[in-house]
């Protein structure tokens, strides 16, 4: 069970890791679409949130490495140092194929279906969960990430399959 959610936790930062953008500026998302329930975007809508989203929710190489070793080293029985070493230096490889990536902060369109959260409630848990993320260190107890921030609780509410999807492609991704 605590498995499954840690892979729904590094789901969520490999998607924050995807969301891209150089700069730390970003526009805030239009109010236009910031009020829109996320089962009514349309293509352009979660572009434009992406597109705003990017900069903020953009984590450092060495903020995506820790946390992948600190989530993966149980698994591949190595020290979670280790692991962060050896994503520091291939994480540059990686990061050309998530700029292919860079719409992909929002759910998947199947998840979205039903969802009566707004963007604006959306952005507000991933930028909670960024910074969960950004805060963590190889010392930093699994169990931090075992439940959603407070910031998330409409989401949650509103939209229990967004927090959940990481059990389901959990089970499906090899």
């Amino acid at each position: 069970m605590k498995h499954s959610t840690h892979l729904g936790a590094l789901l969520t930062v490999l998607s924050l890791a995807a969301c891209g953008g150089e700069g730390a500026d970003s526009a805030p998302t239009d109010s236009a679409v910031s009020s829109k329930q996320l089962r009514d975007l349309t293509a352009d809508d979660v572009q434009s949130a992406c597109d705003s989203l990017a900069a903020r929710v953009k984590l450092s190489k060495e903020d995506a490495c820790e946390y992948l070793g600190l989530v993966a080293s149980p698994a591949v029985g190595q020290p979670c140092g280790t692991v962060k070493d050896e994503c520091l230096s291939t994480a540059d490889e990686a990061a050309a194929e998530q700029d292919d990536h860079a719409a992909d902060c929002m759910p998947p369109t199947e998840h979205r279906a039903g969802c009566s959260a707004t963007v604006a409630e959306y952005e507000v848990c991933l930028l909670a969960q960024t910074q969960r993320v950004r805060a963590l260190t190889c010392d930093s107890a699994l169990s931090s990430l075992e439940t959603a921030p407070p910031e998330c609780d409409a989401v949650a509410r509103k939209c229990p399959q967004i927090l959940d999807m990481g059990g389901d492609q959990g089970a499906e991704s090899p």
